[in-house]
């Protein structure tokens, strides 16, 4: 396709967004309003940790939870992350592979910089954490994140991660494709056009390949976590000793398969933990599970980004700094096989 035709291409996908959203909006108000009574506010801001600096040495400030947006269309993500801003949330994940950042772009426009004066101190409170495909060359990394920026409405963003070790066929892949991909995210990082770089679904022997030729090291690991699974192929101790901070994707396990009484949002071992806590769910449990490690620091774990676009579980879902798990629940969470872990990314060559 040619960069005519591309344009051409993202111009009428902008539009039909607007025309959806537009279509939409009545609904996403009533759904809203209709929903407020039965949704938690949030009073206790979001932690955050500090994972590294920026070109100018200025510290890079990522809150603990964020919006998650992938398998979202355009319009639905539009949709989930305006009802997540106007929460509270200030961290928005998605990626370039998600095909969805147009949506996330109008969103960030219309309901975070349109509810409020565009300064620089505005968007300094907003996090966007995007991903460029694996498997590209220096060139088709650069053009990428220039593409990622373009739909999003950004000039930086505040992340920016390599999404697999390889493309997603397993075609390019390699440790020298690896480190010249790197090259480019390292090159992103010191032309300002993201504050920090990271990577997806590495295993040791990736995060090897990379820390090899680094002249910036990767502060973001992003790999499915949540109750059940443990610490698939040894990634989080990796992590931990290479001084990289973990994220925990897919944290009530969405995509997985498993029996009801397995749950994470609603299963027999959450909702027992959840009845020792006034007012708290079993989702709220397990997300309280990752982030509790990261307030603790006993790993060097980075939180993490659940999906919703309903209001009220977006709200929930943020309502997990005012308790603390006991040790005993904690143990028992950190003691659940199931629903289990899916290791496979470490046999990427």
């Amino acid at each position: 396709m040619t960069m005519t035709n591309q344009f051409l291409t993202l111009v009428l996908a902008v539009l039909s967004i607007v025309v959806a959203v537009s279509a939409s909006t009545t609904h996403t108000t009533s759904s809203s309003s209709s929903s407020s009574d039965n949704s938690t506010s949030n009073s206790i801001p979001t932690p955050t940790i500090t994972i590294g600096k920026d070109r100018n040495g200025v510290a890079v400030q990522m809150p603990l939870l964020g919006a998650g947006t992938w398998q979202y269309n355009d319009t639905t993500a539009y949709q989930s992350v305006c009802r997540a801003v106007e929460a509270g949330y200030t961290l928005i994940d998605t990626a370039y592979g998600y095909q969805n950042q147009v949506g996330v772009g109008l969103a960030l426009n219309d309901c975070w910089f349109g509810s409020a004066t565009a300064t620089a101190a505005v968007r300094d409170d907003l996090f966007v954490l995007t991903k460029v495909p694996g498997g590209l060359s220096y060139e088709a990394t650069m053009a990428a994140h220039y593409q990622n920026l373009w739909e999003l409405q950004l000039d930086y963003t505040d992340h920016l991660m390599v999404h697999f070790p390889s493309d997603w066929q397993q075609h390019n892949t390699g440790k020298h494709q690896r480190q010249e991909q790197w090259r480019a995210l390292e090159q992103l990082y010191q032309l300002g056009k993201t504050r920090s770089i990271g990577i997806s679904h590495y295993c040791s022997q990736h995060i090897d390949d990379i820390l090899e030729i680094a002249t910036i090291r990767p502060t973001l690991n992003q790999v499915e976590y949540h109750v059940g699974s443990h610490d698939v192929d040894d990634v989080i101790q990796k992590c931990t000793r290479e001084n990289i901070y973990f994220m925990s994707f897919s944290p009530l396990c969405g995509p997985c398969q498993y029996q009801p009484e397995d749950s994470l949002v609603n299963g027999n071992l959450v909702q027992d933990i959840a009845s020792h806590y006034p007012n708290k769910t079993g989702a709220q449990v397990a997300l309280r599970f990752i982030v509790q490690q990261a307030l603790e620091g006993r790993v060097t774990m980075a939180g993490v980004i659940p999906k919703s676009n309903n209001p009220k579980h977006i709200a929930t879902n943020q309502d997990i700094f005012d308790f603390t798990l006991t040790q005993e629940d904690m143990q028992r969470l950190e003691d659940a096989v199931k629903p289990p872990g899916e290791p496979g990314d470490c046999n990427v060559p």
